[in-house]
């Protein structure tokens, strides 16, 4: 059973590979050419022939949809993406509750909980192991509660719902719809894109011939693009006029994700990354686009010896603690490192081996118009009252 198991996680480790080079294929680009090396003609004719499938399926879904929308009493903040993968979803969030708190709001957040195993709807408990709430509500509403114990952060696939039972609960005047740029069931107020400078639009193609959720003409439903991952100001550029020159009345706002120190815990205090820089460290995620972060952590000035990349949200048994154990004596590593999604949903016995790079939104000389830009749609919602 165990060679088993051992050859099925290398198959699908070699496929998610070789899906990887297929959606997101270097180059300067914004819509990078396909490059379809990794896969035979007829494998790629066939995902092609699946993704106009799904792209005529997706269009009646959104149809239907776009009938029923339901307003909501407050203001509702959607914070999305085009694409699967890492954009920055989460420290977008995470920034924006504690912007709209700073400034005398009381949001609430509302998730789907992907990969969750627990069916009834809900809000975060503030207290309980973060691996069984994890496995209950799902990793990144988790995150977020560790990061926002201020912020009722409610899962569940039906958003409306959600956002209903936050309202009759507390003191909520607004929410944030977490991945909500395709949920399009409910009305939104305030409406942000993300797209991460490197590789905004992958291959062109939507699931499952690309990464795209969605065709990229769906962007003009947009009110805002803000474009992540930007190393310097340079690098968003290029995008930054493409998008203008599509979408032009759309406002366009550029970011870093940048690491702010390390912490014992997620949500924790952080210590200074110099702390960190001359000791060697081995790294491991469980996210969308782990080669970003284990990259970023090397500019960062941290002597990475040793990296290990799993699937998106994945569980961590006790043989993947093993390996990374072993790969850090054996490189004689003083430090192991993963992120706060990660560290949720690693086992409590053996959290307390592991630091959290800790990453926060840098939006640099954008801050005041996009501050402005989310006062101004919180201005407009109270007008219309």
């Amino acid at each position: 059973m165990k060679l088993i198991s051992n050859l099925s996680a290398n198959l699908s480790k070699a496929l998610s590979r070789r899906m990887h080079d297929l959606w997101r294929p270097a180059g300067p680009s914004a819509v990078a050419a396909c490059t379809r090396s990794a896969f035979s003609e007829g494998a790629w004719v066939m995902l092609r022939a699946a993704s106009k499938l799904y792209e005529k399926g997706l269009q009646k879904d959104q149809a239907r949809l776009g009938k029923r929308r339901l307003k909501l009493p407050v203001p509702v903040i959607s914070i999305g993406n085009l694409s699967t993968g890492g954009t920055g979803k989460t420290p977008l969030t995470i920034w924006m509750c504690e912007f709209l708190l700073a400034t005398g709001y009381h949001p609430a957040v509302l998730t789907r909980g992907y990969g969750r195993r627990g069916g009834n709807p809900g809000p975060v408990p503030p207290i309980g192991d973060a691996a069984e709430l994890s496995e209950y509500f799902g990793d990144e509403p988790v995150m977020m509660s560790a990061y926002l114990p201020a912020v009722p952060v409610w899962v569940g696939r039906d958003r409306a719902a959600s956002g209903r039972a936050a309202l009759a609960q507390g003191t909520v005047d607004v929410l944030i719809l977490d991945d909500g740029f395709q949920h399009l069931a409910l009305e939104r107020d305030l409406d942000i894109v993300l797209l991460d400078c490197r590789s905004p639009f992958g291959n062109g193609h939507v699931l499952p011939a690309g990464p795209l959720r969605e065709p990229p003409s769906s962007l003009k439903r947009a009110h805002a693009f803000l474009i992540t991952h930007v190393d310097d100001n340079s690098d968003s550029a290029p995008l930054a006029g493409e998008l203008q020159r599509l979408f032009p009345a759309i406002e366009v706002f550029a970011c870093r994700h940048r690491f702010r120190g390390i912490g014992l815990r997620a949500g924790g205090p952080v210590l200074a990354l110099d702390a960190f820089r001359d000791r060697r460290a081995v790294v491991f995620a469980g996210i969308g686009g782990p080669e970003g972060f284990f990259e970023d952590l090397r500019r960062a000035g941290i002597k990475t010896c040793r990296t290990f990349a799993f699937p998106d949200h994945h569980r961590y048994a006790a043989s993947d603690l093993s390996m990374i154990f072993r790969a850090a004596s054996e490189h004689n590593a003083g430090v192991i490192i993963t992120t706060a999604k990660d560290w949720v949903r690693i086992p409590a016995p053996f959290r307390g081996a592991f630091t959290v790079a800790e990453i926060v939104m840098d939006l640099g000389g954008d801050r005041e118009g996009f501050c402005n830009l989310v006062a101004g749609a919180m201005h407009r919602c109270q007008i219309k009252k």
